[in-house]
């Protein structure tokens, strides 16, 4: 492209490419429907080519309840599914 346009190569040139290290994901899932999911990336020190990725979302939003269910259709109990269970004495 930057042979046939000169647009392009100007563009090109000057393009901006920045890491993006945090921000909102919006998925739609066939069960629960759409999520809004914030996600954090942290380089592991020590190990360039290791990227830990966080995913959360807003308690007591929708999308919480959404990935709560997923968890229980899963069978994997959710921390206070698991907290409900322990004693209280």
């Amino acid at each position: 492209m930057a042979v046939k346009s000169d647009e392009f190569r100007r563009w090109w040139a000057d393009h901006n490419v920045r890491e993006r290290t945090h921000g909102i994901k919006r998925y739609h899932h066939p069960l629960v429907g759409d999520l809004t999911i914030n996600y954090e990336s942290v380089a592991v020190l020590g190990d360039p080519e290791q990227t830990l990725c966080l995913y959360t979302a807003e308690p007591g939003s929708p999308s919480e309840n959404a990935l709560r269910l997923l968890a229980n259709w899963t069978g994997t109990p959710s921390t206070a599914d698991r907290d409900a269970d322990l004693p209280t004495s």
